[in-house]
């Protein structure tokens, strides 16, 4: 068992905690950082299976994550950007595709109205709103009641449109399906992002790739942190006092070791805080929220070929389809890789569905 004094203790070796750690020793503090897990990167995680190098987590990089393009460069990665040439592949609800290019989807003449409707609906929304206290709005109560799903039936009665742009951000962000969250859940969610019409330009979020996989970035500075990085060291406990000088000390206690600071910092997500146990305990209100965070769910599907032979066929191994199994499909071919790599999502109810199914099943479906 380790017992470490230090200025912070950080739990969670995603790249979240291990920036804060390095900013934090840059500083002149000391730190420790606590991770359950027997490897760093959190939700980043870049993997080699069969041959073939994947990205398992999140991977790509837009031009307005400024903090991470600087992040970047000082850890010396390079970025690539994401192949994009040629047609796109949309598949309407009757299951027809088509080819297409630009950044209309190829519908009808009155769904892509409805769908220009909604999304400066949604623009004007996020505007107005904003992602700093958007439950101070005076529209918050009216949008915090009704779900995503049947707020977009209420502005409009085009089930394809209302499809289409639900996907935006329930299939491609919060992973649930739209009866799931609430229409200011959804706004929040486009405000943060600049405003809806960025979630629907994948050229934008999904702009770049760092060479070699995003897990470089944790991996990189966990190694500049060395020993200040302690794995397979679940956090259980954390307790709060004050000390003889008037101010307070925080002990975090995992089982590999013991960190005795003046402050901690969570840097894991709101619903696992449930298993640590905080003395004193965190506050009702604040221990009930936490609860209630439901993340989303799903599959990230990866499909790789000797060659990426779509491109041949002048096809930019885009797709879309709000009704399909994959509702979207993008080029994920490795830097300098001969090799082709497709990779798709599932999510929300059709994840659920999917998770129910052996492998093999999976693989086929």
């Amino acid at each position: 068992m380790l017992n470490l004094d230090r200025d912070v203790v950080i739990v969670g070796a995603g790249p979240s905690g291990l920036t804060a750690a390095r900013e934090l020793k840059k500083a002149g503090l000391s730190v420790a950082v606590l991770e359950a897990r027997d490897r760093v990167g959190g939700r980043t995680w870049t993997d080699t299976i069969d041959g073939a190098v994947l990205e398992i987590g999140g991977q790509w990089v837009s031009p307005d994550q400024t903090a991470l393009l600087e992040l970047l460069e000082e850890l010396g990665l390079k970025t690539y950007s994401r192949y994009r040439e040629g047609e796109s592949i949309y598949v309407g609800g009757d299951g027809q595709r088509t080819r297409y290019t630009g950044d209309s989807f190829p519908v009808s003449e009155s769904t892509g109205a409805e769908m220009d409707k909604l999304i400066g609906i949604l623009d004007g929304l996020a505007a107005e709103i904003g992602a700093t206290e958007p439950w101070a709005h005076p529209k918050a109560r009216e949008l915090d009641t009704v779900s995503f799903h049947h707020w977009l039936r209420r502005n409009s009665n085009d089930e394809e449109a209302c499809n289409n742009i639900g996907l935006f951000i329930a299939g491609g962000m919060l992973t649930k399906p739209a009866h799931a969250f609430s229409a200011l859940q959804a706004v929040l969610m486009a405000a943060s992002a600049g405003s809806f019409s960025h979630l629907t330009d994948e050229d934008f979020i999904l702009d770049k790739r760092v060479i070699g996989g995003m897990q470089q970035v944790s991996l990189l500075q966990a190694a500049e942190l060395g020993a200040d990085v302690v794995l397979n060291s679940p956090v259980r406990t954390i307790n709060w006092e004050e000390d003889a000088d008037g101010g307070h000390r925080v002990t975090a206690v995992s089982e590999r070791a013991t960190v005795n600071a003046r402050f901690v910092i969570m840097a894991v997500p709101p619903n696992l805080y449930s298993r640590v146990s905080f003395n004193p305990p965190l506050p009702r209100r604040q221990h009930q929220m936490h609860q209630h965070q439901s993340l989303g769910l799903v599959i990230k599907v990866h499909a790789v070929y000797s060659t990426p032979f779509w491109r041949e066929d002048g096809l930019s191994g885009t797709g879309f389809g709000a009704g399909s199994l994959v509702q979207e499909v993008y080029d994920n071919t490795n830097h300098g890789d001969s090799r082709g790599t497709l990779v798709g999502f599932i999510s929300d109810e059709k994840a659920d569905a999917v998770f129910e199914l052996g492998a093999e099943d999976r693989r086929r479906a």
